[in-house]
C-alpha cells in the first residue's frame, strides 16, 4: 500500500510541475489504531490494525517566468557590474520575471533604430534625450501614463524632458548638468574669492580677467566652440535656441546674439581660450593641467580629475546667472518601453525597481551617476560631496533639456560652425548666427 501511495504522489507532483501550476502535494502519514476485542475463555484478546490516512497540503512551486529583454549601451566594467547587481536584486524580489540583459557594444543608435524598424527592439531600453523627439514623433514608444508613474517624485526638468503633449514616455534614470569648475590655487594666486552659486556674468568676467594675468598659457575661462556649452549663455540672457514646438530657431534673436558676443568676448580679449590654444582637444584636460582657471563641464569631469589629476585643488558651483537669470543644460537618459512588448506590466516593474529610491541611492553612492528623484537632493552622499551636489543643484533652476527637436543634429552642427566662424574668420556674432539660423530653417523645411 505504501508503494502504491508513493507512486501516485510522485506522478501527481510531476504532472503539476509540467503544467507549471503554483501548487504541489505533500503527503502526511498518520497511523490510526483500531482496537478490537474478543472474549475467549474469559481472556480478553486485543488486536491493533494500522490504517494509513492521507492528508494533502498546498505549497508553492516555481511558476513559469515572464521573460523581458533589456538593453543599454555598454558602460565601463564598474558601471556594468553595478547594473548587474541591481538586476540580481530585482530577480530576487521578482522571481516570476526573468530579465535578459543585452548590452549593445557597437553603435547603439544604429542598432536600436534597426531593431525598431523590424519590430525586434527590447522590451526596455535606454533613450537619450537628444534622440527622444524622433522616437516620440514616430510613435515607437509606449505611453507610460497607464502605469500611473509618480511624476512628482522626479526632478521636474527631467521627467518633463520625456513628456510630450502631457504624456510620459520615459522615466529618467540619471542625468548631468553643467557646473562651473574652478581652480582654487589659481584663484588664490590672483587674490580672488572663490565663486558661489550667487555669481553673475560680471563676477565671471572679472575673475577671468584677473586669472589671465597670472602668466602665459593661463586663461580665465574655457570657451570652446561647443554646442553643448554655449546654449546656457543664451538661456541666461533670456533667450532660447528653438521655439517651444521646435518649428523654428531663435538662434538669430537679439538674446542669442548678445549671448554670443559675451561668450566669444572672452577669447577676443584674451581672458578666455579654446582648448587648442594650449595644445589640448578638450578643456577638461586643460583645466586639469592648470591652463584654464574655470570651465563649464558636467559631472563626468569629477572622476576624470580624480584619476588623471589627483592633486588638483578645485571646487564646483552652479553656472553664474545672466541678465535673464539662471540657465543650464540637462543631459539625461530614460528607460522606455517598446509598444511591441508582449509583457509591458513586467517591463514597467523593472523600470519601477531601477528608479525607486533604494536603487537610485545605490547608484548615487557608487559615484557613477546622479539620481533623478527630488528626495535625494538631501542625501548624505551629496552633503559630503560638494562637487556632485553642485551638479545636482544645476537641474533645479533654469535647466532645459539638451534637445532641439527633430533637426537637433543640424542645430548642433550650425551652432558649432557659427562659433568657429566668429573665432577663426572674424565674422560678427550677428552675421554668423544669422547664417546658422538660415541653415537650420532649411533643415526644418527639408524634414517636413
Amino acid at each position: 500500500m505504501k508503494k502504491t501511495f508513493l507512486f501516485l504522489t510522485l506522478l501527481a507532483a510531476a504532472l503539476l510541475i509540467a503544467a507549471c501550476q503554483p501548487q504541489t502535494i505533500v503527503e502526511t502519514q498518520v497511523v490510526e489504531k483500531v482496537v478490537t476485542q474478543e472474549v475467549e475463555k474469559e481472556v480478553v484478546v486485543t488486536q491493533e490494525v494500522e490504517k494509513e490516512v492521507i492528508v494533502t497540503q498546498e505549497v508553492e512551486v516555481p511558476r513559469e517566468q515572464t521573460v523581458i529583454r533589456f538593453s543599454g549601451w555598454a558602460a565601463n566594467p564598474q558601471e556594468t557590474a553595478l547594473l548587474e547587481s541591481l538586476l540580481y536584486r530585482f530577480s530576487v524580489e521578482n522571481p516570476d520575471i526573468l530579465v535578459k540583459y543585452e548590452p549593445i557594444t557597437g553603435d547603439y543608435w544604429q542598432a536600436i533604430n534597426t531593431m525598431v524598424a523590424t519590430g525586434e527592439e527590447p522590451d526596455v531600453y535606454y533613450m537619450d534625450i537628444f534622440q527622444y523627439p524622433a522616437f516620440a514623433a514616430n510613435e515607437v514608444l509606449l505611453p507610460l501614463d497607464q502605469f500611473n508613474p509618480d511624476v512628482d517624485a522626479f526632478i521636474p526638468s527631467l521627467i518633463g524632458a520625456f513628456t510630450t503633449d502631457g504624456v510620459v514616455y520615459g522615466i529618467p534614470k540619471d542625468f548631468n548638468t553643467l557646473g562651473l569648475f574652478y581652480n582654487k590655487d589659481l584663484f588664490d594666486q590672483a587674490g580672488l574669492e572663490y565663486p558661489t552659486d550667487d555669481w553673475t556674468w560680471e563676477d565671471l568676467k572679472a575673475a577671468a580677467e584677473a586669472i589671465s594675468e597670472l602668466g602665459d598659457d593661463i586663461y580665465g575661462l574655457g570657451v570652446p566652440a561647443d554646442p553643448g556649452r554655449f546654449p546656457i549663455f543664451v538661456f541666461q540672457n533670456g533667450g532660447s535656441i528653438m521655439t517651444d514646438d521646435f518649428s523654428d530657431t531663435l538662434l538669430d534673436s537679439p538674446e542669442a546674439i548678445e549671448a554670443a558676443e559675451f561668450y566669444t568676448g572672452f577669447r577676443a580679449d584674451g581672458s578666455g581660450a579654446t582648448p587648442d590654444a594650449v595644445g589640448e582637444g578638450w578643456q577638461g584636460t586643460a583645466f586639469g593641467k592648470g591652463n584654464f582657471g574655470m570651465v563649464y563641464e558636467g559631472g563626468w569631469l569629477i572622476p576624470y580629475l580624480a584619476e588623471q589629476f589627483p592633486e588638483i585643488n578645485y571646487g564646483v558651483v552652479t553656472p553664474p546667472a545672466g541678465p535673464g537669470g539662471e540657465g543650464n543644460l540637462i543631459f539625461t537618459v530614460a528607460y522606455v518601453i517598446s509598444p511591441n512588448s508582449e509583457n509591458p506590466e513586467a517591463a514597467w516593474r523593472l523600470i519601477e525597481f531601477l528608479t525607486n529610491e533604494a536603487s537610485q541611492t545605490t547608484v548615487l553612492e557608487s559615484g557613477f551617476a546622479l539620481p533623478t528623484r527630488v528626495a535625494l537632493q538631501d542625501s548624505e552622499y551629496l552633503a559630503n560631496n560638494e562637487a556632485s551636489a553642485a551638479i545636482f543643484r544645476g537641474s533645479l533652476e533654469g535647466a532645459r533639456p539638451f534637445m532641439w527637436g527633430l533637426v537637433g543634429s543640424d542645430v548642433n552642427e550650425q551652432m558649432a560652425k557659427a562659433l568657429e566662424r566668429i573665432y577663426l574668420e572674424g565674422q560678427s556674432p550677428a552675421e554668423s548666427l544669422a547664417q546658422a539660423a538660415e541653415a537650420i530653417r532649411q533643415a526644418i523645411a527639408d524634414a517636413q
